[in-house]
């Protein structure tokens, strides 16, 4: 993952033009003004104070040096933004000086600080008299006979040393640098561009706990550090999105070098400031969330590039990684849309609620189930087995709390129940559920089973299935006599077991009949419930919760089941 972003970060620097590593580290400080501080040094080490100057910040931003540091601490350069000046002069300017007086030994840079310290009020006077002259935001910086910080080398090696220090810690001299691969004069070890990565832990420590032997464990050359800071600025500014309370960012990886204008072609692509890909589609096109994102691009690439997602918490100051999906190629993307058409066409008309990852959810709960649902997610992009009787405990949670309220004509069960439906069915077509119903169906619903019916490969199942279905029949026919549906209270909550579920059957031709409603396209349906009770197993082994899951199903299909039991009536 490391080195994708190395690459990335190589790739946005050369489309710039890569300049030294000090232009890699200034950062655009973004204000109109800049109020100078000129000292003059003779090469005695001499230094004079020669007043003060205001100019406008043009787009040569790089000559200030500017790289934001701590709040409260100071900045890796004299130069800063003004908030109140007596503050800035002093914590800001005067506290970088003492900053890196204490770790460096430079005459000029100590001579420069006494003179601040000796001269601070007639400096702090004229600053306020230049200021008074502006109305917008102001910097303030420090020349140095008449060239700007970035052009004083005492400057530069101490502005490299605060940005390093930290990685320096642990380096090495005359070794090879883990991404490039070529030896350097000096490698680190303790790399702080990312905060999930730390050395207080043995599993990041090569050689237990000896700290100081640490850089063998990752190597990396000061210049290719450059490479991942810019790789991670540009993965954080367009290829970071939300996912229901997750943020996950998505790193295209180069597989082959053949694939580099490919990368080129994409990392242009979203520096052009697309992030949003292809816009112009009144539907977003991504199965992960509502909001389109680059996985719509990447289907239509070859296997040359693939995809890593990494999931990161961030806690304060920390970083935890929650999950990293490796080696999604763009065929695999490409199988989970064609996944996602299916399932629509399936249980929706064309444009109506497009599949995402929000189905999936539904039935694991934030904060509560998050581990079980980025296990889903990583096996639907891996292409990992999953079994039904791991979901249907998540399903029937929700659909049970869902179905108290279903009697009184909320239609939560209904959506809901959908959408369970829709997760199966999106899982089937993407290779996680295997399809168990692979063998040819007989009888009136063979087709029906073939489409939907992936999971009902046994009697029982489609049994219970289509018991839902005659159920769901009864409520509404309840519904249209009664306005109510009361027959609800005979089905436990979505609570029954095997006996439970046999003894429904009769239950609901009765009230069938007692309404003067028990048609031929009914009797048809029960004489097949009957029919593949009779043909099951002796002991049926599914769980309550995988029971009350088909049935529910049945229930929400109810007019698939109607509409083949109606053309079976007219022939």
């Amino acid at each position: 993952m490391i080195e994708a972003i190395a690459q990335i970060g190589k790739i946005v620097l050369e489309k710039q033009g890569e300049g030294s590593v000090v232009d890699q580290l200034v950062e655009n400080p973004g204000y109109p003004a800049c109020v100078l501080v000129a000292v003059r040094a003779d090469e005695e080490g001499n230094v004079v104070w020669e007043g003060c100057e205001i100019e406008e910040c043009g787009s040569d931003y790089k000559k200030y040096l500017f790289r934001s540091g701590s709040s409260r601490g100071t900045n890796y350069s004299p130069t800063a933004k003004i908030t109140t000046i007596e503050n800035t002069y002093e914590q800001k300017v005067i506290g970088w000086f003492r900053t890196v007086t204490r770790k460096m030994d430079h005459p000029v840079l100590r001579a420069i600080e006494q003179l601040l310290v000796q001269k601070k009020e007639a400096i702090l006077q004229e600053l306020r008299e230049k200021l008074s002259l502006l109305t917008d935001r102001s910097l303030i910086s420090l020349k140095m006979n008449g060239s700007y910080l970035y052009d004083c080398e005492p400057f530069r090696d101490a502005f490299l040393h605060l940005v390093h220090e930290k990685d320096m810690e642990l380096s090495a001299r005359d070794q090879v640098c883990a991404i490039c691969g070529e030896r350097k004069d000096t490698v680190i070890g303790k790399l702080s561009v990312f905060r999930f990565y730390t050395l207080d832990k043995p599993g990041f420590i090569t050689g237990g706990f000896d700290e100081a032997k640490a850089w063998r464990n990752y190597p990396v050359c000061l210049s290719c550090k450059a490479h991942i800071e810019e790789g991670r600025k540009f993965v954080e500014s367009h290829l970071h999105y939300r996912f229901y309370g997750f943020s996950y960012f998505v790193i295209p990886t180069l597989l082959i070098p053949a694939g580099k204008d490919v990368l080129d072609e994409l990392l242009q692509y979203l520096t052009d400031g697309k992030k949003d890909i292809r816009v112009h589609q009144e539907q977003a096109d991504s199965f992960m969330t509502t909001e389109e994102d680059l996985l719509g691009l990447m289907q239509d690439y070859d296997n040359s590039l693939s995809l890593q997602l990494l999931f990161l918490q961030k806690i304060q100051s920390a970083e935890r990684i929650l999950l990293l999906i490796e080696d999604v190629l763009p065929s695999r993307i490409s199988e989970l849309f064609q996944a996602k058409k299916a399932t629509e066409s399936l249980l929706y008309r064309e444009g109506d609620h497009p599949f995402h990852f929000g189905f999936l959810r539904t039935f694991f709960r934030s904060g509560v189930y998050d581990k079980y649902f980025l296990q889903v997610v990583e096996y639907v992009f891996q292409k990992k087995p999953l079994s039904i009787s791991f979901f249907a405990p998540f399903f029937m949670e929700q659909l049970r709390a869902d179905f108290y309220d279903y009697e009184a004509g909320d239609w939560s069960f209904v959506n809901k129940t959908r959408q369970a439906l829709a997760v199966v069915l999106f899982l089937e077509q993407a290779g996680v559920l295997v399809r168990k119903g692979e063998k040819a169906v007989q009888g009136k619903f063979a087709q029906l089973f073939d489409a939907y019916g992936g999971q009902l490969e046994s009697p029982e199942k489609q049994a219970v299935f289509l018991l839902g279905a005659l159920t769901q029949m009864l409520l509404d026919i309840q519904q249209q006599k009664r306005g109510s549906k009361p027959f609800v209270k005979q089905l436990m909550g979505l609570k029954m077991d095997e006996k439970a579920i046999k003894g429904l059957l009769p239950k609901v031709i009765g009230k069938l009949e007692e309404y003067e409603s028990y048609y031929a396209s009914h009797r048809q349906l029960a004489e097949e419930i009957s029919h593949l009770f009779l043909s099951s197993s002796p002991s049926w082994k599914l769980s309550v919760d995988e029971l009350n899951f088909y049935f529910a199903c049945g229930m929400n299909l109810s007019w698939k089941v109607k509409e083949i039991v109606a053309n079976k009536e007219e022939k």
